[in-house]
């Protein structure tokens, strides 16, 4: 079980009310994992939104031509990864693996999804977020890319 209290602590629920948080914190899980475990692979199907509690999670992709998994990213305390469980078309961009012994809250986009459409307003803060980091990182892949040319 999460507690509301958990929630407050990251800014993707930043917004929303004490009662919009319990209406997360009710399908939120918690999830404790070792080091050097795939939390998922790339092209699969994307079940769960996730944040990171405490520890570290490398997000690889995969070389076109070598099949090597480069790592494009590290999220950690407070950040999220795993989107694609609440945007078209649910599929993941890359893979995830932990760094070190890390504790995930996770939230299943599914799940997610019919409170968004049962609440309006909850799916709207909690998307505007989402889109928020989205394009941060994308920037960030395109200035790494830059300086790397």
């Amino acid at each position: 079980m999460v507690s509301v209290e958990e929630l407050k602590k990251f800014e993707i629920f930043k917004g929303l009310t004490e009662a919009e948080l319990e209406n997360i914190a009710e399908i939120a899980e918690k999830e404790e994992l070792d080091a050097n475990v795939r939390i998922f692979e790339e092209k699969s199907w994307a079940t769960y939104l996730y944040i990171v509690m405490r520890g570290s999670v490398e997000i690889r992709m995969s070389h076109d031509k070598s099949g090597e998994q480069l790592t494009i990213d590290n999220v950690g305390p407070g950040e999220i990864f795993g989107w694609s469980a609440v945007t078209e078309p649910y599929t993941l961009t890359a893979a995830a693996w932990t760094n070190k012994k890390t504790e995930l809250l996770k939230l299943k986009g599914e799940v997610l999804s019919d409170l968004f459409k049962k609440c309006n307003h909850i799916g709207y803060k909690f998307v505007m977020k989402v889109a928020a980091v989205i394009s941060s990182r994308l920037r960030q892949a395109s200035q790494r890319l830059t300086n790397s040319m």
